[in-house]
Parts: C-alpha cells; sequence; structure tokens
C-alpha cells in the first residue's frame, strides 16, 4: 500500500507539472511572468510636469559691429495626439517687442533690430508648460500594414525633404540618387520583406542602437547618408537617419524639434526625435513618439518640450533651423540657452506597460491635432 501511495503522489506531482508547463505556454501566462521579471528594469516617467522654461538668445558682436538682424522662430503650440494629450502651453512671455503671426498652420514670433551696434543684445522667452507622459501600447498584432497607410499620409511624409532623404526614383541629382539607392539597400538589409509598421519601425530602431553611436555636432545637421556612412551623430542626425529609412521602408516618419530636460544635471538642452504613423488593424492609427539617441521606442515623456512638427515640407523644415539673418561682422554670432525657472514632477511614475489616463485637462483648449 505504501508504495503505491508513493507512486500516485509521483504522477499527482508529474501532472502538477506538466499543467504548470501547459500554463507557462499560454500568452497571458507568458505576459505577466514577463512584466513580472522585467518591470524593475523599465524606465519610469513622471506621469506629468509643470515647468516653467527661459530661452535665451543673444547676439554677440564679438568686439565687432551688427548692422542688423532677424530672429525668426516657432512659438510652442499645444499637442494632442490621436485624443491623447502631451503637451499644454499656459503662457509664453517675450523680454522684448516681438510680431507674431501664424505660418503653415504653427505660430511664429520674429524679433527684428535694424540699429547698427557692438557688444550683445538679448531676447528672452519665457514658456510655462504642463506635460503628461504618454506610452503607445501597441505590438505586431495590433499594428497594421504598410498597405493600411493612408495615401495622403504617404504623400506628405515618404518623399526626400531637405536632409531627409526617401527612396526617390524621380530625384534629379545623379549624385543624390546614388545615395538614395544606399539608404534603400540598407532599408532593405534591415526591415527585409516585412510588411508589419510596428516590426519595420522596431526593426529600424533595434538597427540604429546597435549600429549609431551619439556624437556631438555643431552647425548643420548631418543628411541621412552622412550618418549612415559615418555610423555617429546627434539626436538630429540619428533622427533624419530613422525618418530616412523608415520612409524607404514606405512608413511615414517626420522630425519633431524642441527640448529636454536633463534630470542627473538639472538643465534643459535642445533636443530632435521623430514621430512615425502606425495603422492599427482595428482601424485609424497613431502618432508615436520614436527617440533613437535617448532609446525611446514609442513614449513621449512629461519632461519633453516640443517646439516645432515637420510637416514635410522641406522649406519650412529649413526654417525652424536658419532662425537667425544678420548683417555684421564675420565674427558676430548667435548663442541659445535654456534656464528652468520652475520644474515639478508628479509623484507617480509610469512605465512600458502603464496604463495612462488619456483625457485632456479641463478647461484647456488645443491648438493642434492628430494628422490622422
Amino acid at each position: 500500500m505504501k508504495s503505491r501511495r508513493s507512486a500516485g503522489k509521483a504522477i499527482i506531482a508529474i501532472a502538477a507539472i506538466v499543467v504548470a508547463f501547459l500554463l507557462l505556454m499560454t500568452p497571458s501566462v507568458q505576459s505577466v511572468l514577463k512584466d513580472m521579471i522585467t518591470s524593475p528594469f523599465r524606465p519610469r516617467y513622471p506621469e506629468e510636469t509643470s515647468f516653467t522654461l527661459e530661452r535665451t538668445l543673444t547676439i554677440d558682436a564679438n568686439g565687432g559691429t551688427v548692422q542688423s538682424f532677424t530672429i525668426d522662430m516657432p512659438e510652442p503650440m499645444n499637442i494632442v495626439e490621436n485624443g491623447k494629450q502631451l503637451q499644454v502651453i499656459h503662457s509664453v512671455e517675450y523680454s522684448v517687442d516681438v510680431e507674431r503671426s501664424t505660418r503653415y498652420g504653427h505660430n511664429w514670433t520674429v524679433w527684428s533690430y535694424d540699429t547698427p551696434f557692438s557688444g550683445k543684445r538679448i531676447m528672452t522667452a519665457t514658456y510655462e508648460v504642463t506635460a503628461r507622459t504618454v506610452i503607445w501600447n501597441i505590438d505586431p498584432a495590433a499594428s497594421g500594414n504598410i498597405s493600411d497607410i493612408p495615401i495622403e499620409l504617404g504623400q506628405q511624409y515618404l518623399n526626400n525633404e531637405w536632409v531627409i532623404w526617401s527612396n526617390d526614383p524621380y530625384e534629379p541629382e545623379s549624385s543624390k540618387a546614388s545615395h538614395l539607392s544606399q539608404l534603400s539597400k540598407l532599408s532593405q538589409e534591415i526591415v527585409g520583406d516585412e510588411d508589419n509598421v510596428y516590426l519595420v519601425l522596431r526593426s529600424i530602431y533595434d538597427w540604429m542602437r546597435d549600429n549609431i553611436s551619439y556624437s556631438a555636432s555643431s552647425g548643420h545637421p548631418q543628411n541621412a547618408t552622412e550618418t549612415m556612412s559615418t555610423r555617429k551623430g546627434d539626436c538630429d542626425d540619428q533622427s533624419i537617419l530613422f525618418c530616412s529609412l523608415a520612409r524607404a521602408a514606405g512608413v511615414p516618419a517626420w522630425l519633431q524639434l524642441g527640448a529636454m530636460y536633463v534630470g542627473i544635471e538639472g538643465r534643459w538642452g535642445g533636443h530632435a526625435w521623430l514621430q512615425a504613423y502606425v495603422p492599427l488593424k482595428e482601424g485609424g492609427g497613431e502618432n508615436v513618439i520614436i527617440d533613437p539617441a535617448n532609446g525611446e521606442f514609442m513614449v513621449w515623456r512629461a519632461n519633453r518640450f516640443a517646439e516645432f512638427t515637420d510637416d514635410g515640407d522641406a522649406e519650412h523644415l529649413e526654417d525652424y533651423y536658419f532662425i537667425l539673418s544678420m548683417m555684421s561682422d564675420p565674427e558676430s554670432d548667435l548663442y541659445d540657452s535654456y534656464k528652468p525657472l520652475s520644474y515639478k514632477e508628479s509623484e507617480k511614475k509610469v512605465s512600458q506597460g502603464s496604463v495612462l489616463a488619456m483625457d485632456v485637462m479641463p478647461g484647456e483648449r488645443f491648438l493642434a491635432s492628430s494628422r490622422t
């Protein structure tokens, strides 16, 4: 009897192990276990931040003479993407008289000075902002395919645009045409025959993180092939290359530019990242945020501050980058910096996989909307 009972217990134990193993094979259990294992190591973001940011622009004659200058720059706007609140601009104040206007759907500010001077002229722009973290919990099963992308969005964001070069066979400059074929070839090597938009973007993101190193640069941003060839670049350069590789694969992607808070150093710095369109199998689509330089995939962190969103027009994008026109001695220069006057994070933190409330703040009027 004893041996039979022992055998019975062994059979029950084996059956329990088999059942446990079968349970582990189910996607729901695997998902829970994966979340338990990885959640302590995921980046955690404040659910919301409120900050006052001061941007200082200084024209310095550097011992020479400035005859005249014009600073022409976009003004940050409220941002909502597909019902998700990203950024609310409560107020914008300038220390000098400026001319404000709307240009191609975006608020714009112009500061002109036409009296010769030596020394410095300084303008500050003070922004009072609230931002909320948004995490897109999209996976391959939820993502649609390239064929699901709206035609009009492809027409807007799949062409060559200044330093963003896509696979455009009608490019008239033969030198660029060879470069474009290189970009197309690299995109094909990375993406292969994949048609799922999430997997296309994830493949490019993983390749960028593995192959492109961060390198600070000054002056003009690199074009896509320069970053592709050198395998290094700053945030602008990396975002430009990512957009190019995505466009070459048939996925609309575009730049978004502004600043980001560096918590360890307690400062803000100019920054660039990108948005890309992901169609959803259930219908519609999402404009997601990808930051290859900072290693963030489909995350808008609440200490990110957007000043300008690329609309697919090369002249408009160049207008953002080249804000200064000046008649002066060669040594005269423009200095641009950010300073936090206040910064407060919510106590609640969120990470990838968290469920966030996406409701728009009551009483706020949003000026920018989704492109979908």
